[in-house]
């Protein structure tokens, strides 16, 4: 298995890491008064009681609310847990949760969103009088509430020159126009893949369906065996795809193609398939004759949605069909109207139209803009605004606390503007809320394929050179979050890049350009330096680093939408031009490189029903530990880890861990607990947690000439931040690579925004965990099996006076992940899942022959292919 190029060395990237180069007495006496920096705290806070309890706070200030959050219209329950009426972490209530809506506590807080004093009735009655001297244009982002639908309608009937148009950059459009192919009237689909013995990915990944983290986190539950079979056709490498057991890398172009010979070959289309692609297409037709899905990517053209869901409906496919969430489709197209209306209030997300030259212009967002009028919307969690999910239901919301900065809800926009009031929450909404469920459920439509379908499809996308999809970036996703730094720094899945996007370009394509070479040289040298590409397509450009990624298929391109927006779609031909410029990219695929080592483990499921539970040699010159009450352990089960990096993002807002910029990224110092290995290998793409694994033998407490490493009664390799003097020999010593070190005030830096002087007045102190110590320049940390919540359970157990339950302590990163697939349990508690996994026979050690005996431990990856793809050679 490989990270990326084999000749890439780590040494080369970490250069700057022991910056004293051999010890000499100089070199000595500057580590120490390195070492005495740490000694002086940067901030210091004062404690004041309260006079009042305020209404509400609970004795310890924890307490949990459900909600609902939306993302590009589509609402997602959590439920929210606050400190003293701070909202603090998020769990996800129903099928799976994104990062987006963890990653938005930081947005709450952020006092980038304050701007100047809004003045909401100087703006009504501004927008009043553009209404009356004419047509005014009203963009909002899609919407799938019915109130606000019902507000919209209102004040269309009382301002007859209010016009209405709704902008998306991804849009679900073509889902709705091809169930008007399919079936004569618009439905939106609802897959249950968990019921499918077989599945095919048709290009599509978690983050660009609304119901791609719930779709993960039911096809997790059958890759244990007995396990379900995936096939991916796809014009990029998605996360989806790299879990399949069998992938197909084709063209936009050549997957619609290939959707046509699937429809072919399973007689809902006459003719024979043109191709059967190796192999490949014979294999699948008769898998999925025994009870088969196809999930379909939503930016297939209507033909390509239609076709999916008429196989579908010759599968019997488990699928359901909803009315579509919107009222009315929000689509890329909505950009245009506004470049051309002559009066606009932009309230959409995404890239922002010129507003040069307008009779009236104004903005609507959740951070200020340039505008004649720049007004604030409420975050999610100032607002109560009901929305359907992707499942068709709607559910409740409820606002958390006041708005901090001033800002508004839509609804309580379009009710100003009426000059009405928004109504309270009814008695059936506080009922949902308490009760954590949707307010109503999805209303099924009686559906039949209507015959003679081939007579109604469109023509099929045409064959280019190369074509380049715009596809939403995993972090920023149409560059809505851009001033989101959690989600800047969360390393992009299987490029790990940080703080930019690229255009991603298989090496065959970086070879033909005469560019491939290049880049190995620089990486070599850890040069960060990309060549800048001029990218063409349908009448726009960008300028775009190339980042080679394998896998791609040949002449395919994937460039992210947050930094190209087309107006018109988001699949073109497209030219690359040199421009004979570099730019700078950051990726974090090198940093803790283990060494030539089997990190990953990968069975087959007839090869995991067979293999028998090995048994640890446990053999050391040092005593055993005492043993406390309690022996915590964690599991980490691969072949249901998609990569996603949820874990990571949940583990930096629970332990308060700071973001430290691209430059210090660049210099292998991001501060996350917990690394998000990827390999590359002949059976395709795996992906690995690795954190600190609380080794019972663990080699840096040996090490440290303070005892700021310890070693608790229950197993837990613990820091004691006040001891620590910033030696490193702890993280020299770790095997795993699994410890941070602030060589710098990280953590001031960023709640002060840059200014460690400013973090004890800056907002975002509000965003800190208080159960958890905010760490300071020269200290080492790294993950503590979320000890905090170990000795919460263990408070609450004790006034209960009982026992820890099994199951009752859960860490952050087991909290939020879609595919359940780590475990964190008791070795001590008989009744604790963790006995069965570590008994089974794909349960293995990371780097076992270090001899660490570590509490954090693995389950291999599963892959279940069919015998005849695997005996002909088959596919990635």
């Amino acid at each position: 298995m490989r990270r990326g190029p084999q000749e890439a060395l780590e040494r080369a990237l970490f250069r700057e890491e022991f910056p004293f180069g051999p010890v000499t007495r100089r070199g000595f006496l500057a580590l120490g008064l390195l070492s005495l920096a740490a000694c002086t705290p940067v901030v210091r806070r004062k404690g004041v009681p309260y006079v009042r309890q305020p209404e509400g706070v609970v004795e310890g200030g924890r307490r949990e609310f459900f909600t609902a959050l939306p993302h590009a219209g589509f609402a997602e329950p959590v439920r929210v847990r606050t400190y003293q009426g701070r909202p603090l972490f998020l769990v996800p209530q129903g099928e799976a949760m994104g990062p987006y809506p963890l990653a938005g506590l930081y947005s709450l807080y952020d006092p980038a969103r304050k701007g100047k004093a809004p003045d909401w009735e100087g703006f009504y009655a501004a927008w009043r009088r553009a209404l009356a001297q004419g047509e005014t244009l009203f963009v909002l982002p899609r919407t799938t509430s019915p109130r606000l639908e019902a507000l919209l309608q209102r004040a269309q009937a009382r301002y007859p020159n209010l016009r209405v148009a709704r902008f998306e950059a991804w849009s679900l459009e073509n889902v709705y126009r091809g169930a008007e192919l399919a079936f004569g009237q618009r439905a939106w689909p609802v897959y249950s893949p968990e019921k499918a013995e077989t599945v095919l990915l048709l290009d599509v990944d978690l983050h660009e369906h609304p119901a791609g983290y719930g779709w993960w986190a039911a096809l997790s539950q059958r890759r244990l065996p007995p396990m379900n079979r995936i096939y991916a056709v796809e014009s990029a490498l998605t996360l989806l795809g790299a879990m399949a057991d069998h992938r197909l890398g084709l063209k936009p172009s050549g997957v619609e193609a290939f959707l046509l010979d699937l429809a072919k070959a399973l007689g809902v289309l006459p003719g024979s398939p043109a191709s059967d692609y190796g192999g490949f297409l014979p294999v699948l037709v008769e898998d999925l004759e025994r009870g088969g899905l196809l999930l379909p990517g939503v930016h297939l053209t209507p033909a390509a949605q239609a076709l999916a869901m008429a196989v579908n409906a010759r599968l019997g496919a488990p699928v359901a069909y909803v009315p579509p969430p919107e009222a009315e489709p929000a689509t890329p197209r909505a950009f245009l109207e506004a470049e051309a209306a002559s009066r606009l209030v932009w309230a959409a997300e995404g890239p922002l139209p010129g507003l040069e030259g307008k009779a009236f212009a104004a903005v609507l967002s959740l951070y200020p803009k340039e505008a004649p009028h720049s007004l604030p919307l409420a975050h999610p969690l100032e607002a109560a605004s009901p929305a359907r999910d992707a499942w068709g239901r709607l559910w409740p919301a409820q606002a958390l606390l006041k708005p901090l900065y001033g800002g508004k809800s839509l609804e309580e926009v379009l009710a100003g503007l009426l000059g009405e009031g928004l109504p309270g929450l009814t008695a059936e909404e506080r009922r949902a809320l308490a009760e954590g469920r949707p307010l109503e459920e999805a209303k099924p439509l009686a559906l039949e394929p209507l015959p003679g379908l081939e007579g109604r499809l469109s023509p099929l996308r045409r064959e280019a050179p190369l074509e380049l999809t715009l596809r939403p970036d995993a972090r920023l996703f149409d560059g809505r979050y851009r001033e989101n730094p959690y989600l800047q720094e969360l390393p992009r899945p299987l490029s790990l890049l940080v703080w930019d996007g690229a255009l991603l370009a298989g090496e065959r394509e970086a070879e033909a350009w005469g560019l491939l070479e290049g880049i190995r040289a620089r990486e070599r040298r850890a040069d960060p330096r990309r060549p800048l590409l001029r990218v063409r397509a349908s009448g726009r450009e960008a300028l775009l680093p190339l980042w080679p990624l394998p896998l791609l298929p040949e002449g395919s391109l994937v460039a992210p939408l947050s930094h190209f927006f087309h107006p018109e779609g988001t699949v073109f031909p497209a030219e690359v031009l040199p421009t004979g410029r570099d730019y700078p990219l950051v990726s974090t695929q090198y940093h803790g490189y283990l060494g030539e080592v089997e990190a990953v483990k990968v069975l087959t499921e007839e090869e995991a029903r067979k293999a028998q539970p090995k048994e640890e040699k446990r053999v050391s010159f040092y005593p055993p530990w005492p043993q406390g009450e309690h022996a915590w352990a964690m599991t980490v089960d691969l072949a249901r880890c998609v990569g996603c990096g949820l874990c990571v993002l949940a583990c930096q807002v629970e332990n308060n861990i700071p973001v430290v910029g691209k430059e210090e990224v660049g210099k292998g110092r991001e501060m996350h607990w917990i690394r998000l290995d990827r390999y590359f290998a002949e059976e395709g793409v795996f992906h690995q947690p690795v954190m600190c694994q609380h080794c019972e033998k663990a080699p840096c407490e040996a090490v440290c000439p303070v005892a700021a490493t310890e070693h608790s009664p229950e197993g837990l390799n613990l820091m004691v931040y006040n001891r620590c003097v910033g030696t490193k020999y702890c993280s020299a010593n770790c095997p795993y690579k699994a410890r941070r070190f602030n060589f710098f005030p990280y953590a001031e830096a960023f709640i002060g925004q840059g200014d460690p002087r400013r973090a004890k007045e800056s907002p975002l102190a509000l965003l800190m965990n208080p159960e958890v110590t905010v760490r300071s320049r020269g200290v080492m940390e790294k993950c503590t099996y979320c000890v905090q919540r170990i000795e919460l359970a263990r408070a609450e157990a004790a006034r209960e006076g009982r026992r820890i339950r099994t199951g009752e302590v859960v860490t952050a990163c087991q909290e939020v992940c879609p595919g359940r697939a780590i475990h964190f349990g008791d070795l001590l508690d008989p009744e604790d899942p963790i006995h069965a996994h570590r008994e089974e026979g794909r349960h293995y050690v990371l780097l076992e022959e270090v001899n660490t005996w570590p509490r954090t431990t693995y389950l291999a990856h599963l892959k279940n292919p069919n015998p005849r793809l695997r005996k002909e050679g088959g596919h990635a």
